[in-house]
């Protein structure tokens, strides 16, 4: 092959990484970028009047934060090596719902203790469920009042409000008063920074860090945020390869009125996270934390 033919392959060569860079966006100068675009609301709203969103798997992990190795920022407080142990916290977020008796009863069957990251719920019959949840012997954590990003993102006074609305509402019906919390779409949520900018979730952190709360994200996602109603196959198979390697798990579910194959795939999650090994607890300040985002200070 002559001088000038390689020439021309090594330009042709160079000329087809430029194109793939630019078309997928891995181009060293180019600043990554998450959009919400293709989000479609499901039809009617729920009892705290927010229209949910339908992501799909990419969106997911863009929009939502449902990556479970990433840490962003600096070392969490506590970290999943050097404990010999197994340890399983299932949390369930967004709730209670009409999924939520379904939850507690097979929680109940297989002498299961959980965490629920609640929101602020209006219903009479919704509310009956803070004290049921506190009275079984599982973990309330607060998921602000009104689950609104357009708000509750707005500004660090603003989430701070939401999230003391709703522990005066549980404390008043459960008696507790959450000092855990979660996030609504994770501490390094990319919607956030439409209301109050990019380093909103930073200030926010920081300010309820140093009130006295703890927040939790979670190291194993059961991506049953993905779609209205993921297939339970699919739920079982990503808590399976999410706890792969982890001696402490923190699990993301949702308690919502359409998650019915979350609850049909609990029992098989919960056996086969037995036959694994797990022993199962409740989250609270002293435990196991896997954050996201930790900003220091």
């Amino acid at each position: 092959m002559s001088l000038k033919d390689r020439k021309e392959i090594s330009i042709f060569c160079c000329l087809v990484w430029f194109t793939l860079c630019v078309l997928t966006g891995c181009s060293p100068e180019k600043e990554e970028v998450h959009t919400s675009a293709g989000q479609k609301p499901i039809a009617g709203k729920s009892s705290y009047g927010e229209e949910e969103r339908v992501l799909s798997g990419f969106q997911m992990i863009g929009e939502y934060a449902a990556k479970p190795y990433a840490i962003v920022g600096t070392n969490p407080p506590s970290s999943e090596r050097g404990s010999g142990k197994k340890k399983a916290y299932l949390t369930f977020d967004d709730g209670p719902s009409r999924q939520t008796k379904h939850i507690l009863r097979i929680l109940r069957e297989k002498g299961i203790k959980a965490t629920f990251f609640v929101t602020g719920k209006s219903s009479p019959e919704l509310q009956a469920y803070y004290k049921l949840i506190v009275n079984e012997g599982h973990s309330l954590g607060n998921h602000t009042y009104s689950h609104n990003y357009g708000y509750i993102y707005s500004s660090v006074k603003a989430y701070r409000k939401d999230t003391e609305k709703l522990n005066d509402l549980l404390a008043r019906i459960a008696g507790v008063r959450p000092d855990i919390f979660r996030f609504p779409g994770g501490s390094d949520n990319h919607l956030s920074r439409k209301a109050g900018g990019r380093h909103i979730m930073a200030k926010i952190a920081r300010e309820m860090t140093n009130i006295g709360y703890r927040y939790f994200d979670w190291n194993v996602s059961s991506t049953d945020a993905a779609a209205v109603t993921l297939p339970k196959q699919n739920i079982l198979a990503s808590v399976r390869s999410n706890s792969l390697g982890k001696n402490q798990i923190i699990v993301l579910m949702h308690d919502e009125d359409h998650k019915t194959t979350t609850v049909e795939a609990l029992p098989d999650a919960i056996d086969w996270l037995k036959k694994q090994g797990y022993q199962f607890e409740t989250l609270s300040k002293s435990s196991f934390v896997f954050q996201f985002l930790h900003p220091p200070g």
